[in-house]
């Protein structure tokens, strides 16, 4: 059917209930701008929030790494002051054997000795 008549043409728009129609009031037209305002905000936050928890972790990677470091080196020196003090003690353990060696050796000159004594008194006193 071709209308040759715009007059007789007649445009009928359906009602629709309130909750299926939304509407636009005139001072949210700037909500879209609003909504991506603030997820740029939220975005800026936890890029900030993600930057922090990156930089702490190195930071304790790092501090993990000193405390490493510091506890080797602590037990380098233990390792050398104990290692003196063990070739202090051997010294000391070897001296000790050789100066009993020596009080044996004297003592076995002494026994002799007195042996010498007594053999040369009971001649002097044979006679």
């Amino acid at each position: 059917m071709v209308f040759t008549d715009i007059s007789k043409l007649k445009v009928t728009i359906p009602r629709a209930d309130e909750k299926e129609v939304a509407v636009i009031r005139e001072g949210n037209i700037g909500f879209q701008k609003d909504v991506k305002r603030r997820f740029e905000k939220i975005d800026n936050i936890l890029f900030g929030v993600i930057t922090a928890v990156v930089v702490s972790l190195v930071a304790v990677v790092i501090s993990v790494i000193g405390l490493f470091m510091d506890q080797m080196r602590y037990n380098n020196v233990a390792y050398k002051e104990y290692s003196e003090k063990i070739q202090t003690l051997e010294s000391l353990k070897n001296s000790n054997i050789e100066l009993l060696e020596q009080n044996k050796q004297n003592q076995e000159l002494i026994i002799s000795q007195n042996n010498q004594i007594i053999e040369l008194l009971n001649k002097k006193l044979g006679e």
